[in-house]
């Protein structure tokens, strides 16, 4: 599924939230795959469509799914009260971040799954999306690449027995952020290529973790959250759920993701630029 095929939901989630008055911004696999298009990769598909939307109340949040529900035709799901289905059956997922959190987390009326975790929404929200045009011609916001690896790194953290997909996207997005943000990594990054000599791949996660720092810098408690996520996987190496679904997603053994992950810290730490 690519952008290109879901033109009509993209349509149809402007008018809502036109209607409505709400910003918003695209996360999820769709966000990935407008990075990777641009970087000519290709990747799994997904009919999922989700979206981080800045609601103000749980009930302004009921107010877009009763618009999408009575006038797009979508229908609600029993196991996700987030997610609704449009009428060819493609998911969408709308996650609300804003005044209606407590204590980082939503909870709303339905059936199955009522309340979620919404860390680094709204920081992601304020720094990190960028603008863009879909080959659909919709334009709205998308989530950088670099956001979607620090709210993935978050989600594992909330749900590991869950969100193994989590760090299989977080591997692969390790795998190519050098080369999808080459231009970038030379430009304001080139400290990197000093005395020290390092592979293309530990350069690219040594910035991934200079821009999450940007992101996130400004919220202390999740800054030492997300070095903490970083510390622990570390740490239990071998023994760590994430790398070993990492380890199974690309052709690198523990070792490796280790090293990783300990360039992605010490660039969160040393956050220098040239």
């Amino acid at each position: 599924m690519r952008d290109g095929d879901l033109k009509h939901v993209f349509d149809m989630l402007e008018r809502a939230f036109s209607a409505l008055n709400i910003d918003y911004y695209l996360i999820g696999a769709m966000a990935r795959q407008v990075w990777y298009d641009r970087g000519g990769l290709s990747f799994r598909t997904t009919r999922d469509v989700d979206y981080a939307a800045l609601i103000g109340s749980v009930k302004e949040y009921r107010m877009v799914k009763d618009y999408l529900v009575e006038r797009e035709g979508c229908v609600e799901t029993r196991e996700n009260a987030f997610v609704l289905l449009t009428k060819d059956g493609v998911q969408i997922d709308i996650l609300p971040f804003g005044d209606i959190e407590s204590d980082g987390s939503v909870e709303i009326e339905g059936t199955g799954m009522t309340s979620i975790r919404v860390d680094g929404m709204k920081e992601v929200f304020e720094s990190g999306t960028e603008l863009v045009i879909t080959e659909s011609g919709n334009s709205f916001k998308v989530a950088t690449l670099t956001a979607i690896a620090l709210l993935k790194f978050i989600s594992f953290d909330d749900r590991p027995e869950v969100r193994q997909k989590d760090a299989r996207d977080i591997a692969n997005i390790l795998l190519h952020f050098f080369n999808l943000h080459s231009d970038l990594i030379y430009e304001w990054h080139n400290d990197l290529f000093g005395d020290v000599e390092r592979e293309l791949e530990n350069i690219g996660a040594i910035v991934l973790g200079r821009e999450i720092k940007k992101i996130i810098a400004a919220n202390a408690a999740l800054s030492l959250r997300f070095k903490g996520i970083l510390d622990v996987h570390i740490t239990l190496a071998e023994k760590s759920p994430f790398i070993l679904q990492v380890v199974s997603e690309i052709d690198k053994d523990v070792e490796t993701i280790v090293q990783y992950l300990t360039d992605i810290a010490w660039g969160f730490e040393n956050n220098s630029e040239s």
